[in-house]
């Protein structure tokens, strides 16, 4: 079956194209989608750089994920659900980040008091230096420019000869161990 009409194919039938790899259909079901998730998203991050990566999240899951996909249910629904869990997620994470600051700016007023937030954030910070230090070379250098440098996307692609589509992929990744490995320590995400 041609996927031409785009407008008059249904979600289900996207679903079930994707489920059986179709590339084409989960071209189209991106671009349907894409759109409205980042101008909803955008909303709430504000930044333009963490909503574009949101988008690629949800998507790049919806891909990873496309053998589970309910052909049923509404697709539309769980690309909004992942949204909303990335959105979560990151609100967390920025929560958690501004909490950091706040305690380095005043860290002359906490040294002589070892609080428990201290602790906390050194133990965080050893945990995501000895995780990102566990990466494989490749994906731990993408992090390392990514992260630590604040290279684009398309800039670490320059600079390693790679394509922007694998320098996504292996920041989805990382990013991926990383979360996961937080998560059974600390419950952050």
């Amino acid at each position: 079956m041609m996927l031409n009409k785009i407008d008059d194919i249904s979600d289900n039938l996207l679903v079930t194209r994707i489920r059986q790899n179709d590339k084409n259909a989960f071209k189209i079901l991106y671009n349907r989608y894409s759109r409205k998730i980042y101008f909803f998203s955008l909303k709430f991050l504000g930044n333009n750089f963490e909503t574009e990566e949101l988008v690629q999240s949800v998507f790049i899951n919806v891909w990873e994920t496309r053998e589970s996909l309910d052909t049923a249910g509404s697709v539309k629904s769980y690309i909004y659900r992942s949204a909303v869990n990335y959105i979560i997620n990151y609100l967390k994470r920025k929560s958690v980040r501004t909490r950091f600051m706040e305690l380095q700016i005043h860290k002359e007023d906490f040294e002589s008091n070892n609080t428990y937030e201290q602790v906390f954030f050194n133990d965080l910070e050893k945990t995501i230096n000895s995780v990102v230090g566990a990466l494989p070379p490749g994906q731990q250098k993408i992090f390392r420019l990514s992260r630590f440098e604040g290279l684009t996307h398309k800039e670490i692609a320059g600079k390693l000869d790679l394509s922007v589509r694998t320098v996504e992929n292996q920041m989805y990744r990382a990013l991926k161990t990383i979360k996961t490995i937080l998560k059974e320590r600390y419950f952050l995400y």
